[in-house]
């Protein structure tokens, strides 16, 4: 007898037919059975809970293949000055918090406030953060690449005028060569660098991790896969799972930076777990990003190489041997080169060919390299950047560059696995996965700029590459990412027909429920569910 049956409805189920049903029903956190209204509510008994969709759209729940959760969540750390509209502001801001505070007690602003607002044209520096906070370290997020700091935060994070970099964070100076509180670079590195002035708690942690996870349920997505996560960082998602406090499932990243390659080994060696240990709710991925750098074939633009190339592939034939997949960050064709090379001399050693290596982004490929990808059986995770920059991508790459970004259509017609997703992390950018679906379909992007319009999919391929294809790119297609008896009970209730609404209102479309093993953990008020 099933807990509850959904009828009245329709139901998106992205089966391998994908096939439309009119209900379903859900016992324990599954699907029980699917199929019309009056087959369901045959199936009921008088202790099931009868939910009427009234003719909504019901489809599995969302999936972000490439999202950085756990750098947003730190990003919200803080006072939030989001409203303020002017570098005065922000810093009176600052200046209440520390007055509240007492001395020596650390501030920290979240992220949010848009500096393109602010009339004085610059953001807070070391000396306009210590003028209103002499006695107390500051640290000020911009997002989650950039941070601000006063003199009392660069001094406990070690920072002095002879300090460049840390890892790869790049610190900015001022004219006389001091640190002029701005650090900057690989988001990872800055959230350790932020929580080094003051270590946020196990309680903390949890407070910014439900909040935004509470966000992302909001537009839909029950599943992500959260990359570069720090050993910390995964700790605080360790706990979390241990205690139930779980609100979206988690296909956890370990981080690896360019700087960590030649010491691999004596990372991985000790490790006791690998790729697809842990359950429906947290599970260890993958090696992330595994950057190699910005590098076009032709030398144009410049080559921005991170790491040797021998560095590089040894990194990767270490990772295999100790039964880890790479996901590495891939920009441009040079890049996807030197990418593609390490994987085929990886492939030579222990073959990798079922192990659903991923090429993250994938904004720039050739066609021979199509051709390599796809005898790797390599997994395409790409997200939706031109959606949010086609002008820019215009600009920057040329038309015949630009035209080619993403190319989905392309790998699809080659018989490539493409999953997608948004680079989330925080207010830099949008995790709106049904901007993702409306870029696929029509490659408009938010401009309106149409960006490789020969790369369109349907609506139908739209909804995979968002749903079951990131299921099976963390090797749970049989488990999740669609609605079918035996599968997790996760599925979002639209406010539109995705398979019908007008395109332009694509984006526009929002959950008015989203549920996680047929366990409501969103509801829009006033939505009706």
């Amino acid at each position: 007898m099933p807990d509850a049956v959904f009828y009245n409805g329709k139901v998106i189920t992205v089966d391998s037919s994908n096939s439309i049903k009119e209900a379903f029903a859900v016992k324990g956190d599954k699907f029980l059975a699917v199929g019309t209204t009056r087959e369901m509510r045959a199936l009921a008994g008088p202790q099931t809970q009868l939910v009427d969709l009234k003719a909504k759209a019901v489809m599995p729940g969302l999936m972000d293949n490439h999202n950085h959760a756990y750098h947003a969540a730190m990003a919200n750390r803080g006072i939030d000055l989001k409203e303020v509209e002017s570098l005065a502001a922000l810093l009176e801001g600052v200046r209440k918090a520390a007055a509240a505070a007492g001395p020596g007690k650390a501030i920290y602003v979240a992220s949010g406030w848009q500096l393109n607002k602010f009339p004085e044209k610059h953001p807070p520096m070391r000396q306009d953060i210590d003028k209103v906070a002499p006695n107390n370290p500051v640290v000020i997020y911009l997002n989650r690449g950039q941070i601000y700091l006063n003199s009392a935060a660069l001094k406990i994070a070690g920072v002095t005028r002879d300090t460049n970099r840390i890892g790869r964070v790049t610190i900015r100076k001022d004219n006389q060569g001091e640190p002029d509180g701005s650090i900057t670079g690989e988001s990872g590195t800055v959230a350790r660098t932020a929580d080094t002035i003051s270590p946020a708690t196990q309680a903390e942690k949890e407070k910014l991790i439900l909040e935004t996870q509470k966000q992302q349920l909001a537009v839909g997505l029950t599943s992500i896969r959260d990359l570069q996560l720090a050993p910390d960082f995964m700790r605080a998602y360790y706990e979390m799972w241990r205690g139930g406090k779980l609100l979206e499932r988690i296909s956890a990243g370990l981080q690896v930076n360019p700087s960590d390659m030649e010491t691999l080994e004596d990372m991985l060696k000790p490790f006791g777990a690998g790729p697809g240990f842990g359950d429906n709710w947290l599970r260890l991925d993958c090696l992330a990003e595994f950057n190699p750098g910005t590098m076009w074939r032709g030398g144009n633009p410049a080559p921005i190489p991170n790491i040797e190339a021998a560095i590089y592939k040894k990194a990767v034939l270490v990772s295999n041997r100790y039964g880890w997949r790479v996901s590495p960050h891939t920009d441009s064709d040079g890049a996807m080169d030197l990418v593609l090379e390490a994987f085929e001399a990886a492939d030579k050693e222990i073959s990798i060919r079922d192990k659903r290596w991923t090429i993250e982004h994938a904004t720039y490929v050739q066609p021979d390299q199509m051709e390599r990808i796809k005898a790797l059986g390599l997994v395409i995770s790409a997200q939706a950047q031109p959606y949010r920059g086609g002008g820019n991508a215009l600009r920057t790459l040329g038309k015949e560059r630009a035209e080619r970004t993403v190319p989905i259509r392309e790998f699809m017609d080659r018989g490539i696995i493409v999953t997608g997703g948004s680079d989330w992390g925080g207010n830099s950018n949008s995790n709106n996965p049904f901007g993702n679906i409306y870029f696929y379909v029509t490659r408009r992007s938010m401009e309106g700029e149409v960006v490789g319009a020969a790369q369109k999919i349907s609506r139908a391929e739209a909804l995979r590459v968002e749903t079951i294809n990131n299921a099976y790119l963390t090797f749970e297609e049989k488990v999740k990412g669609s609605i079918e008896a035996g599968k997790l009970a996760d599925f979002v209730i639209l406010s539109q027909d995705i398979m019908t609404v007008p395109e332009e209102q694509i984006p526009a479309i929002t959950p008015l429920a989203t549920y996680v093993g047929a366990k409501r953990v969103y509801s829009r008020p006033g939505g009706g569910f």
